[in-house]
């Protein structure tokens, strides 16, 4: 090569070899983003695992990592209770106003009628039922207030000194 005698020169190099780096880096953060590392598609499980993580700590709002929901995918309090410990009547299922593709008839259930997958997250929090019907619960979240979804629609769930929990599908910030 011509004259590489001086201090230039090894900047130089050095200073190519940083942008061959950071697009380098930029390839791989991408690919990484397609493959969706840390995503479930298993809405159930997800719920499973952010029921157990609250199972001692009421009033403590907990938001799960990004679900994508594919079509027909479904949360059932039924099948819920029976993995945690928990009876079918202590679990109260929502979703966010406005987040299109869910079907939420009933309390028990969530089921998802789009083609194209969603990509949510769900947050939720426990409590004694008589907080659920004073609305102190409500006051206690953070993620979960301003919504639009509404507590009381949970009024009918749990009976006295009982433990309830609500688990609400909202819309995912990644």
């Amino acid at each position: 090569m011509l004259n590489e005698k001086g201090q230039e020169f090894s900047v130089f190099k050095l200073l190519i070899s940083a942008i061959v780096a950071i697009v380098i880096l930029t390839l791989l953060l991408q690919i990484l983003n397609v493959i969706n590392i840390g995503v479930t598609t298993e809405p159930d499980k997800a719920a499973e695992d952010l029921l157990k993580s609250m199972d001692a700590s009421p009033y403590q709002e907990k938001v799960s990592d990004r679900i994508d929901f594919e079509k027909e995918h479904s949360i059932s309090a039924a099948a819920l209770a029976s993995k945690v410990g928990l009876g079918q009547d202590q679990i109260c299922l929502g979703v966010e106003d406005g987040l299109d593709g869910f079907d939420n008839s009933t309390e028990t259930l969530i089921t998802y009628t789009r083609d194209a997958s969603a990509r949510v997250n769900l947050a939720g929090i426990c409590g004694p039922k008589d907080d659920f019907d004073n609305n102190l619960i409500e006051t206690s979240t953070s993620r979960l207030s301003g919504i639009g979804f509404s507590f009381s629609q949970c009024s009918g769930v749990c009976n006295e000194d009982q433990r309830c929990c609500v688990l609400v599908v909202v819309r995912s910030s990644e």
